[in-house]
C-alpha cells in the first residue's frame, strides 16, 4: 500500500492550492466567533455573465462576494493586480474594526470610513478570510477564501 501510495503521489500530485486551503481550515477553529454566511459569489455557474458584461473587458479577473452575519453585510470584490490582491469593499451596517487574515497567520488592518468602505491593497497570494466585529461587539468571520 505505501508503494501504491508513492507512486500514486508522483503522478498526480496535491496541487499547492489544496495544500494551503487545508492549513488555512486548520486555522478556522475559532469558537468566539461567528460564521458570516455568503449569500452571492459571482464566480457560482452563470453568475460571472452578468458582472462581465456590466463591467466591461478585464473585469471577468474580478470576484464579487457578499456575506451576511453579525447583524452586517459585506460586499466585496477580490481583484489580482501586479503587487497581490486588492480586496474593496463595503458594509451594510456599523463595524468597529475590519482586517483581512491570510492562511499564513498573517493579516493586514483596514480601516473603515463612514459609509463603510474599506480598501486592502497588496495581499499577499493564498487563502484569506475577513474579519470584523459588529457594533455590538460581535466577532464575525467569513470562510476561507481562495481567489
Amino acid at each position: 500500500m505505501a508503494d501504491l501510495r508513492r507512486i500514486a503521489a508522483e503522478v498526480d500530485p496535491v496541487p499547492p492550492g489544496v495544500v494551503e486551503a487545508a492549513r488555512a481550515a486548520i486555522l478556522t477553529r475559532h469558537l468566539d466567533h461567528e460564521l458570516a454566511e455568503l449569500i452571492a459569489d459571482s464566480s457560482e455557474a452563470g453568475a460571472g455573465l452578468l458582472f462581465e458584461a456590466v463591467r466591461g473587458p478585464g473585469a471577468g479577473e474580478s470576484r464579487l462576494l457578499t456575506f451576511d452575519g453579525g447583524g452586517v453585510q459585506v460586499d466585496v470584490d477580490l481583484a489580482p493586480t501586479g503587487q497581490g490582491l486588492r480586496v474593496i469593499g463595503q458594509f451594510t451596517g456599523p463595524v468597529s474594526e475590519c482586517g483581512v487574515e491570510r492562511g499564513d497567520g498573517g493579516a493586514v488592518e483596514v480601516e473603515v470610513d463612514e459609509l463603510g468602505r474599506f480598501v486592502a491593497d497588496g495581499v499577499p497570494p493564498g487563502p484569506i478570510r475577513l474579519r470584523f466585529r459588529s457594533d455590538i461587539g460581535q466577532l464575525v468571520r467569513t470562510a476561507w477564501l481562495v481567489p
